[in-house]
């Protein structure tokens, strides 16, 4: 009886992946104001939730245009940040990224502002003003130059994962 319980707690659990990314530019990190009322006004990276059928890169790239407008490249891993928060449970990939040309429009109704900060403005950036924690771990992160190279990611292609199971 203990293992089907277990089973169904299992299965009632809930899993989400999420994508952020540190855009950086002449020493500086770009955050992006949330216009979500839950947290209106914090600053925080551009992230999101992955899309079905959309690869982590995909899903960093998108965000990152989507709130900031900026085209992106990705340089490098900076994290995989875990979380569980009751039966919720989070794995935020976080990449460090430069930005591909000057930005173009993005979605005010996510975002109220975008902005440059000094390594010296996010040390003094009271915690209240960031969106949550894990914000604030990331920055914390990106200051101490955490990074692994983006390789350490592998995407398997369909086929390989049909031909070669487990």
């Amino acid at each position: 009886m203990n293992s089907i319980s277990t089973v169904d707690q299992r299965r009632s659990a809930s899993f989400r992946i999420t994508c952020s990314v540190m855009l950086e530019q002449d020493g500086n990190l770009l955050l992006v104001q949330e216009a979500d009322p839950a947290f209106y006004g914090k600053w925080n990276q551009p992230a999101g939730h992955l899309d079905p059928g959309e690869t982590v890169f995909e899903c960093a790239l998108r965000e990152t245009k989507e709130e900031t407008g900026y085209e992106a490249q990705l340089t490098a891993l900076q994290a995989i940040y875990f979380s569980i928060v009751g039966e919720q449970q989070t794995m935020n990939f976080c990449f460090r990224a430069q930005p591909l040309g000057p930005p173009g429009a993005f979605d005010h109704a996510e975002i109220l502002a975008t902005r440059w900060f000094s390594p010296q403005e996010l040390r003094q950036m009271p915690r209240h003003h960031l969106r949550h924690r894990l914000t604030e771990r990331r920055i914390e992160d990106w200051l101490r130059g955490l990074s692994s190279p983006l390789p350490t990611i592998v995407h398997l292609e369909p086929i390989l994962a049909q031909l070669h199971p487990g």
